[in-house]
């Protein structure tokens, strides 16, 4: 049994009975745990297992996400966030996977009738999300290194290979006209088209029925998109929805008062409360 899989085996045995690993500047790992905050800090009735949920980081500064055990026995794919379940014998590595399990263990977060609008809309707006994820040169660095077991370099190759198809992706949906920032003028149009339609008023995209999964990506979007400058990008009107639900606690607990992107000034990662 190699290393990483003594090491897995043995968080896996004393761990947590389900852990998410995140990197608190990763927009995924943001929409995830705000989507878990809505649900367990009052706004709804909380699951138990999501209220006994722990976390995880994963410094994607130091790499850490190209770890042997990270890839071999985590997720292959070495992204964030993951979310592993101790009688699950799998973790769960999709994005949307994750979101939707939460969704089950809180029903109020996808209401029945806007579960279509709603699917359809994250849908849309994770794919945009694939244009922050760019490719990480340190995976041909470790590469040149001879010293890397022979398991870790499969998985190293294999994420050099998901690398470039991802690459291929982006310079195909370019050359068809798309790009991030159409694609998100086109998804916030939307936003703003249902809570018109729906909010009557209420700080909720829904109205008073609460916080659903929606509110939880399109919070965290709107909030990375002012903290890369792209504020112009963003209705008005949505601009104020957004900086009044990031007022609430249930922001605040996720956020810890950090912007959506890294600052050395904000000091070690590896520090941060999580």
């Amino acid at each position: 049994m190699s290393k990483a899989s003594r090491l897995w085996r043995k968080i896996r045995h004393s761990g947590p009975d389900l852990c998410l690993y995140v990197y608190p500047f990763s927009i995924q790992s943001i929409v995830v745990q705000f989507t878990i905050g809505l649900a367990v800090r009052g706004r709804l009735r909380p699951p138990r297992d999501l209220a006994h949920l722990s976390y995880r980081l994963v410094n994607l500064e130091k790499n850490e996400n190209l770890q042997e055990w990270y890839l071999l026995q985590v997720n292959p794919l070495g992204r964030v966030p993951t979310l592993t379940i101790k009688s699950s014998p799998e973790p769960m590595t999709d994005r949307l996977s994750i979101i939707y399990w939460v969704c089950e263990q809180c029903p109020a977060l996808l209401p029945h009738v806007h579960r279509a609008e709603i699917r359809r809309l994250i849908t849309q707006l994770h794919e945009i999300f694939e244009w922050f994820n760019s490719s990480n040169p340190a995976v041909e660095d470790l590469l040149t290194n001879h010293d890397i077991t022979p398991a870790h370099r499969r998985a190293l190759e294999y994420k050099q290979e998901c690398q470039r198809k991802q690459r291929e992706m982006v310079a195909l949906n370019m050359s068809d006209g798309y790009s991030m920032t159409n694609e998100t003028r086109v998804f916030l149009r939307e936003i703003v088209q249902q809570r018109n339609e729906h909010s009557h008023g209420s700080a909720w995209i829904f109205g008073d029925s609460g916080p659903t999964v929606l509110d939880a990506h399109v919070v965290a979007y709107i909030a990375r998109l002012i903290d890369i400058g792209l504020e112009d990008l963003v209705p008005p009107e949505l601009r104020v929805y957004a900086e009044t639900i990031m007022t609430m606690p249930e922001w605040h607990e996720v956020m810890k008062g950090r912007p959506t992107v890294w600052d050395p000034l904000l000091g070690d990662i590896d520090e941060l409360e999580i």
